[in-house]
């Protein structure tokens, strides 16, 4: 997903990404200017790839928990450049069982800039005006990549969709509002397949007034990227995002016997820990390095946890390897 870019023109580029982030940093609520240049070259070689990146592990986290199972339309609401439509696309399970792929934005330049990249979609539509109603249905999944966080409430229509798929920036403002979001979503009889493995409260929302919800993904990119983040104060060998994967049909029961791992492991005096969630409660899995040599495992995947597990206050101390 990275494209080719000639040496001479990183430069450029980073110039271009700089002063789109700064854009974002002076108009956090605001519309993305798909209509300037700058910005449409940070999105294709920068921001695009990098959320590209993100959303195939959103899907990814999709499809070990069957979330996909009988949806056909996809309908990416706030679409942009299309990288969540991209993500489904490049899944080759759920390409084979996509029928229709809308892409919506309220920017046709958005959608026009990046037409190129379109030819991988299913049966692609691009819409000026678009009723939710109208595409609906049991087999049909309302996308929200990075969109939620420039309107105040989901557009009218959505509840007549099965499934809901959404991934917002994973700052602690966007990553709590979706996790406000999840109980909004439960109240109304929808049930989460990711990265929740129960209906409970959340306990980052719950027992945390900072803490939030998010997954991480390694990033390999080729060498003018390196190039390019020397030029860059951010650096990405990994990026994150906080999303949600929600439908009205209930997950599959095997669902509830698994917990997530939704932080990085952390070196302490004596152990090695990593916050889990399995229900409503702020647990740890821990490895007492005197009786267990600690593993380092993935953030956002999921674990089976032994049954000779030891409960000591919040930590779900191991004896035996996961």
């Amino acid at each position: 997903m990275f494209p080719e870019l000639p040496t001479e023109k990183i430069s450029y580029l980073a110039e271009s990404v700089l002063k789109l982030s700064d854009y974002y940093i002076q108009n956090p609520n605001g519309e993305t200017p798909w209509s300037e240049k700058y910005c449409q070259v940070a999105y294709r070689h920068y921001y695009l790839p990098l959320n590209f990146i993100r959303l195939k592990n959103v899907v990814r986290h999709g499809q070990d928990v069957g979330f996909f199972d009988g949806l056909k339309v996809f309908v990416d609401w706030g679409c942009g450049p299309g990288t969540a439509s991209l993500a489904l696309a490049a899944d080759a399970k759920l390409k084979t069982q996509i029928e229709k792929q809308i892409l919506y934005d309220i920017s046709p330049a958005a959608v026009e800039s990046f037409s190129d990249l379109h030819s991988d979609l299913v049966n692609v539509q691009k819409l000026k005006t678009l009723r939710l109603e109208s595409a609906g249905g049991k087999s049909s999944c309302l996308v929200f990549s990075y969109s939620l966080t420039e309107i105040n409430e989901l557009p009218p229509g959505w509840e007549q969709y099965e499934a809901l798929m959404i991934a917002e920036p994973s700052t602690s403002e966007d990553g709590r509002k979706l996790l406000l979001l999840r109980e909004m979503l439960i109240k109304k009889g929808y049930y989460m397949w990711a990265p929740c493995t129960h209906q409970n409260a959340c306990p980052l929302l719950v027992n945390s007034k900072h803490d939030w919800c998010h997954d991480r993904a390694a990033v390999t990119a080729p060498a003018w990227f390196t190039q390019l983040e020397q030029m860059l104060p951010m650096k990405n060998k990994t990026v994150t995002t906080s999303y949600l994967l929600v439908r009205k049909t209930p997950p599959l029961a095997k669902i509830g016997g698994f917990a997530r791992l939704v932080g990085d492991s952390l070196e302490e005096k004596g152990k090695t820990r990593q916050l889990v969630c399995r229900g409503p409660q702020r647990e740890f899995l821990t490895w007492m390095h005197k009786s267990i040599e600690p593993q380092i495992l993935p953030r956002g995947e999921l674990v089976t946890l032994p049954d000779d597990i030891e409960v000591k206050s919040n930590e779900l101390r191991l004896k035996s390897p996961l």
